[in-house]
């Protein structure tokens, strides 16, 4: 309590000399003005003046000096000084000091809350050293590995500590109801690749890998948690998963997810049977061993898949191998560079912010000229009152950092709701300790932007000019003039780059929902199936079973049509390879891979899609007749481009993919070209695609595709009654609208293209608000001017046409600098934006019209307000 007592009693003194310390200043500024001004009207030289002033005021600084003696100022106590003074000339000035903290706010609260986007960590130890490995086929995208090449890599590879492969399935939960749930089979290795330790039971043991290993899972944790009801002695107990019984032995960390949440994990056992080259629908991940790169990765993965390519040409000729980072693997490239982008925009928006809190600190700086007067007569270095104005700055940019992070903190909570956000393996949205830093690194970034270049200004001058200002009225010289518009002309250049951005961003957005699919979504509605091995073993059931499920769908009131397929459209097919019968097996026209749907014969009726050459599939097309495949127009175009595809045949090594064990190449041949639709993504063109019949080639898993006029929520119903009928332990899963699947494609660009327009609107705010306060200014300085050409006989016109010249020149300036600056940054929108130019004339033109409208309106009350002035006022103020 002394202690303390003491401190309080300590800062107490501090502050009271702080108060006698300015009542000696205000003393010292009267009198010096009094003997200056004195000695220049009896003829004295400034020097003159200024020096004999100063030794009639040697007993009061002697005073004021002898109080600095006893007390002593040490470092402490000067900064806890400067602390509380600038803390007072805040509290002056409430009206600067809320709106430049309010600026800074909106900078740091944006570059803070874009940051934790940005910045999450993955949740895995180490996670630095974990690489996605990728097949790419020859066109260069890249593609799930087969089972071979994944064996060839990881007896074969120097640079991996472990290398384990996944596969992805969907398998049916019994229960009442039957759910579908997602499913994982992994290799041995792939709980120890990430470092993980079960949180209830174990992992899998080696025996339980073989072909005819124990039937044992692991369950994700949510999964344990929402259908087992997080029961405790979950291990030893049983659950059925397409009719068969499994036994689980574990339960994996909550904090887990491997590339999508996953709810079962299985053993994966690479029989000799499924040893297809082909057949890619692995996912490879590997931890790199210490001291390797992956640059070094990289280079032996390219090198293993050139080794393959040349032991297997005939499937794997042209094909190559990818090594990324687990991040850029999750994210994508176009999702990287979207986070650039919106870095770049929030970075300008905090250079906009700090330019137009120096904008207004040299406006106040005018205003104490008197007190820096009487600081740097007194002896105070420049260094000394820079340190003060810098502090007070820091207030502001710390003011400014609070009430950003708090902004930050809203934005934050609201963008961790949404789904497109939400990535396996990425730590939550979140207000961490990293981000805290970061926002605080740009408090100080805020003060040395914002308070640097006022603060070397407002000292700049020299000591007589700095007591011919404080004794005169003069606001200002020509020199921060023109620092405060160089500023404008920044805040406008930046404010046009921004929203340029905005615009093409929300222009190809448009384009994006106007593409053409290939066929109308409206009425649409699809969802999925996926029948059990061991009660549909048998290609007959398949076949039986879908034929007897549409015609009952069809009954249903409302439905117009229905069909199933593979997967519905604009979702990713399966990768199939195909040769085209009678052509040179070494030219590059004769093989190729294609998107493989398996469909029903109304499926392109129901979807809404047109055969353009010979005809669809019949009931005809069945097993023990010709097989026959259907292809759209991009691969006719690329493989059949001078010639008539229908009556030719396509060879594929096996006509169900994903079957135990390849097959002898089965010729297809073609009897119909179809429109094509849109694959995966709306700004991708279609890719090469063929469809085969289900009466063929029966798939067990299917989507179910019904074209209805009614209301959706009966009919899902109706539909669930259909499917419970034929099957009641089946699921029924992924039950959405068309619509709805286009728009969940462009939830991510949606957040990124809004976020891109707000932040291109406070640019623009800024902007505006800076330019005002600078023609405000300009005018109050010049108001006696304005007052005496009006007292002249000067029209007002002619004044308000002055200010709102000087307007439009700093927006032709910054203008010119923005649109420089927006055409480069053109150059790297060029790979994000779809169906506009990055030169858009109807984009550019709008924003120079809107920025001109900005301007106009932001120089009209100042203009206004100098035509308005009272002509008499000039003989007052000379």
């Amino acid at each position: 309590m002394n202690a303390i007592r003491a401190l309080f009693l300590r800062l107490r003194s501090l502050f009271r000399k702080d108060k006698l310390d300015r009542d000696l200043n205000d003393e010292l500024a009267s009198h010096l003005e009094m003997h200056i001004a004195d000695n220049l009207r009896a003829g004295m030289t400034p020097a003159e003046a200024r020096r004999n002033a100063l030794l009639k005021l040697g007993g009061l600084e002697q005073t004021k000096e002898s109080v600095r003696d006893q007390r002593g100022i040490p470092f402490l106590e000067t900064l806890l000084q400067d602390l509380h003074f600038g803390l007072r000339m805040l509290r002056k000035s409430p009206g600067f000091t809320v709106v430049a903290v309010l600026t800074l706010a909106l900078g740091i609260g944006a570059n803070t809350t874009i940051f934790s986007v940005a910045r999450r960590p993955m949740r895995y130890p180490d996670s630095d050293r974990l690489l996605m490995v990728w097949e790419t086929s020859p066109d260069g995208s890249r593609s799930t590995v087969s089972a071979p090449a994944y064996l060839r890599w990881r007896d074969q590879n120097t640079c991996f500590k472990q290398l384990s492969a996944v596969r992805r399935n969907t398998v049916a939960l019994s229960g009442n109801p039957p759910i579908l749930v997602s499913a994982a089979s992994i290799t041995p290795d792939f709980f120890a690749t990430f470092g993980l330790r079960p949180e209830q039971g174990r992992f899998f043991l080696a025996p339980e890998f073989r072909p005819q290993g124990e039937r044992v899972v692991v369950l994700g944790h949510e999964f344990w948690q929402n259908h087992l009801g997080g029961e405790a002695a979950v291990v030893g107990k049983t659950i059925r998963l397409n009719g068969e019984t499994f036994s689980v032995v574990g339960v994996a960390p909550a904090e887990f997810e491997f590339w999508e949440r996953m709810d079962v994990w299985m053993p994966l056992a690479l029989s000799a049977g499924e040893l297809n080259w082909q057949t890619r629908d692995l996912l490879v991940v590997g931890r790199m061993k210490p001291g390797v790169t992956s640059a070094q990765v990289r280079g032996e993965m390219r090198a293993l898949a050139a080794r393959v390519a040349q032991e297997s040409p005939e499937t794997n000729k042209r094909w190559s191998a990818l090594a990324q980072t687990f991040y850029e693997a999750l994210a994508g490239p176009g999702v990287l560079l979207q986070m650039v982008l919106l870095f770049a925009m929030v970075s300008f928006v905090l250079l906009m912010a700090c330019a137009n809190v120096a904008n207004l600190l040299l406006a106040r700086a005018s205003t104490r000229r008197k007190e820096i007067a009487v600081r740097i007569t007194l002896g105070a270095s420049r260094w000394r009152v820079m340190c003060q104005l810098l502090m007070e700055t820091f207030f502001l940019a710390l003011m400014g950092g609070a009430l950003g992070l708090l902004l930050a903190v809203g934005a934050v909570r609201y963008l961790a709701t949404l789904p497109v956000l939400q990535a396996p393996g990425l730590a939550p949205i979140e207000i961490n300790r990293v981000v805290l830093e970061f926002a605080a690194g740009l408090c100080l970034a805020a003060t040395v932007l914002s308070g640097l270049v006022p603060a070397w200004q407002t000292t700049a001058t020299k000591l007589l000019d700095h007591v011919k200002a404080a004794s005169s009225t003069v606001h200002g010289d020509r020199r921060q003039g023109r620092l405060r518009e160089g500023l404008v002309i920044a805040d406008l250049a930046l404010s046009l780059v921004l929203m340029v951005a905005a615009g093409l961003s929300v222009r190809s957005f448009i384009r994006l929902e106007q593409v053409n699919l290939g066929f109308p979504s409206n009425g649409l509605l699809t969802a999925q199936l996926s029948l059990p091995a061991p009660r549909y073993s048998d290609a007959g059931q398949v076949r039986a079973f879908y034929s007897q499920l549409l015609d009952k769908v069809r009954a249903i009131p409302g439905v117009e049509n229905a069909a199933i397929s593979t997967v519905p459209p604009m979702s990713s097919a399966l990768d199939q390879p195909f040769l085209v019968e009678g052509r040179d097996p070494a030219s590059p026209a004769a093989s190729g891979i294609a998107n493989y749907q398996v469909i029903s014969a109304d499926y392109f009726r129901t979807l809404g899609s047109s055969i353009q050459k010979g005809r669809s599939f019949t009931e005809d097309d069945r097993a023990g007749s010709t097989p026959v495949v259907i292809i759209n127009r991009r691969l006719e175009e690329k493989y059949f481009p001078a010639r008539d595809p229908l009556g030719k045949r396509l060879l594929i090594s096996e006509l169900v993919p994903g079957g135990n064990g390849p097959s002898e190449p089965v010729a297809l041949e073609i009897v119909g070209v179809v429109n094509d639709v849109k694959n995966s993504r709306t700004t991708e063109p279609s890719i090469p695609e063929i469809y085969v019949s289900y009466l063929q080639a029966p798939w067990t898993s299917e989507y179910l595709l019904i074209r209805s006029a009614n209301r959706m929520e009966p009919l899902v119903s109706a539909l669930q009654d259909a499917l419970r009928a034929l099957d009641p332990d089946l699921p029924l899963t992924s039950v959405s609208t068309m619509n709805d699947r286009l728009s969940s494609s462009l939830a991510g660009r949606r957040v990124v293209v809004a976020l891109m327009v707000i932040f291109a609107f406070v640019s623009l705010l800024m902007g505006s608000v800076g330019l005002y306060g600078v023609i405000s200014y300009s005018v109050t300085q010049r108001l006696p001017e304005f007052a005496l050409s009006l007292a002249l006989g000067a029209p007002q016109h002619a004044i308000f046409r002055l200010v709102a010249g000087g307007a439009l020149r700093l927006l032709l300036i910054g203008g010119a600098l923005g649109m420089v600056l927006a055409f480069g940054l053109a150059r790297l929108l060029e790979s994000v934006i779809f169906g506009v130019s990055p030169y858009d004339l109807l984009t550019f033109a709008t924003v120079q019209t809107v920025l001109l409208a900005v301007v106009l309106t932001a120089s009209y009350l100042p203009a206004r307000r100098a035509t308005k002035v009272d002509p008499m006022t000039a003989l007052y103020y000379e």
